[in-house]
């Protein structure tokens, strides 16, 4: 092939413009993707500055996982029409990672924040002492409302919760909560379930979702087995009527430390909290 007049430059220095390789470039022509500005008659190959962005361009369609073969068939026959057409279904899929990532960065932050409120706890046998917190409004997406202490109609409510999150996507991080209404509590009622829930970042669009309203908290942390709550319940409702606090709508029991962040259930840690 005779040589261009525009100055043309090594594979290698083509390679390190381009962060590339020379295996790459050389493969890319092997395979008829994408070939020199031409070869001199020892087989050497030459590019040109103009054909950056044409690599660059590869680079990024094969980054986002569109294969090799794909994107040749457009080169062999491209056109303004047919790149805009490629550009726009590859912007879609760009989106779709953008949302994906998003929400597994969601997930990371929260088992990071929970792992950091789980931390420092002090117990006294299996629960610490009762503290005032603040809390600000959180989003929670709610079962149907329960009322139950029946344990199959419990555990099918909370499989058809998690089902519904996981299949709309709703699942930030945090593992799923048990509300209790505070009124049964006070009856000695420390296994009827009212609604499950799962917190959500935003206030949700198109889904059952109740807030948690923001303000002061009484709060206890207990550790162990999730069900194995009623002296954590007794001792928080002791201290709700010992300082004449008036305790809110629903008691609300949710996983700090889950079985994704511990060996075994003597080490799970569970937040109990009433708003007063």
């Amino acid at each position: 092939m005779q040589k261009f007049s525009v100055p043309c430059i090594k594979t290698g220095d083509f390679a390190k413009l381009c962060n590339t390789n020379k295996r790459t470039l050389i493969h890319y022509d092997e395979i008829g993707l994408f070939s020199p500005a031409y070869a001199d008659e020892k087989g050497y190959r030459y590019y040109s500055e103009n054909q950056c962005d044409t690599f660059f361009t590869i680079t990024c369609l094969k980054e986002i996982g569109m294969p090799l073969k794909e994107i040749k068939q457009y080169i062999d026959h491209k056109n303004p029409e047919d790149l805009q057409t490629l550009l726009l279904q590859q912007q879609q899929k760009v989106e779709a990672d953008f949302a994906r990532l998003h929400r597994i960065r969601q997930v990371i932050d929260t088992k990071l924040q929970l792992i950091h409120a789980g931390e420092h706890l002090q117990f006294s046998d299996s629960v610490s002492a009762v503290n005032l917190e603040d809390f600000p409004e959180e989003y929670l997406i709610v079962s149907p409302p329960l009322h139950t202490s029946d344990h199959e109609k419990i555990f099918s409510a909370i499989y058809q919760h998690i089902a519904y999150c996981n299949h709309n996507l709703l699942n930030a991080g945090h593992p799923y909560g048990a509300m209790l209404a505070t009124e049964e509590l006070l009856q000695g009622h420390q296994d009827v379930y009212a609604h499950f829930f799962t917190k959500v970042i935003q206030p949700p669009t198109g889904h059952p979702w109740m807030s948690k309203p923001a303000g002061t908290y009484a709060v206890i942390y207990l550790k162990g087995d999730y069900y194995e709550a009623d002296q954590a319940f007794e001792t928080l409702l002791d201290y709700i009527q010992e300082n004449n606090l008036t305790p809110g709508t629903y008691c609300y029991k949710e996983a700090v430390l889950d079985e994704m962040a511990v060996e075994n259930e003597t080490q799970l840690v569970t937040r109990i909290s009433i708003p007063v």
